[in-house]
């Protein structure tokens, strides 16, 4: 599966990463960090290894998903 990460603008450890390609201003979070995000990367393949696999439960789920990290992914 390729996605798309984003950060959110206001808080620089909470990431959204939805399917590549998908229009993330379609998409509702309730938590308001997630009002404005950049793009940080895209077309990022991930597998499904025990890593992602909450990623692509979610992503097939509900369209997206939320995650932190206490460093920058790049």
């Amino acid at each position: 599966m390729k996605i798309d990460i984003y950060q959110s603008a206001s808080s620089s450890q909470k990431y959204l990463s939805v399917l590549s390609g998908a229009d993330v201003s379609k998409i509702a979070v309730d938590d308001p960090d997630y009002a404005k995000l950049i793009r940080q990367k895209t077309g990022v393949e991930i597998g499904e290894d025990s890593l992602a696999a909450d990623a692509i439960k979610d992503i097939d789920r509900q369209g997206y998903h939320l995650h932190k990290v206490r460093f920058a992914i790049n």
